[in-house]
């Protein structure tokens, strides 16, 4: 997982609400059993509408999602995050997300930041009015800013320390080893051995 302190991007916007899973990443695609290769199939009949956002060069590079209220809901597939983040998406910004895809989001650095419903519409309106303007997010400070729009979002303490240090569930665990070790060589020898 990459270390994320600061994100400083163009935006990409999805005016769209209760935007599912499915949607996000259709069934026939989840047969891989890597977890990278998937950007390519983010929003994938959606995509096949010229007009749809992803598709306009204008938003090209946009490493932050706008998106509408009650983003990633529906099914609990972690395979919506991984194609967000292979697309090349770092945070997405909306008023509301599924519990699941949130934690599924933060389990690989992808950053969901929740905010008002205003703050969203008034980003939306920068991006329609210059889709080069840029926005900052600082994981630190767990603060919005993109011109005069300025906001704090929520995230829990461990997953900001794992966010800013790049650290997954391996990575966790491999910082347990010597207890893990000690615990293991402890073990009477009638019970199983952890290999």
């Amino acid at each position: 997982m990459k270390k994320l302190k600061t994100i400083n991007s163009t935006m990409l916007p999805l005016n769209m609400s209760n935007v599912d899973t499915d949607q996000i990443m259709p069934k026939q695609f989840l047969k891989r059993v890597e977890r990278s290769g998937y950007g390519e199939y983010l929003f994938y009949d959606w995509k096949k509408d010229p007009d749809f956002p992803l598709n306009n060069e204008s938003y090209k590079g946009a490493k932050v999602l706008v998106a509408g209220d009650n983003f990633g809901t529906g099914s609990s597939r972690e395979h919506a995050p991984w194609g967000l983040q292979d697309w090349g998406f770092d945070a997405i910004i909306s008023t509301k997300f599924a519990d699941i895809f949130r934690l599924n989001s933060i389990n690989i650095g992808l950053v969901p930041v929740e905010t008002s419903q205003d703050n969203v519409e008034a980003l939306f309106n920068k991006i329609y009015a210059d889709p080069n303007t840029t926005i900052q997010i600082s994981i630190e400070e767990k603060k919005v800013v993109c011109d005069e729009i300025s906001f704090s979002f929520s995230l829990d303490d461990f997953s900001q320390k794992r966010i800013i240090e790049g650290l997954d569930k391996i990575d966790i665990t491999l910082g347990y080893v010597d207890q893990i070790e000690s615990f293991s060589q402890s073990r009477k020898q009638w019970k199983p051995k952890l290999v």
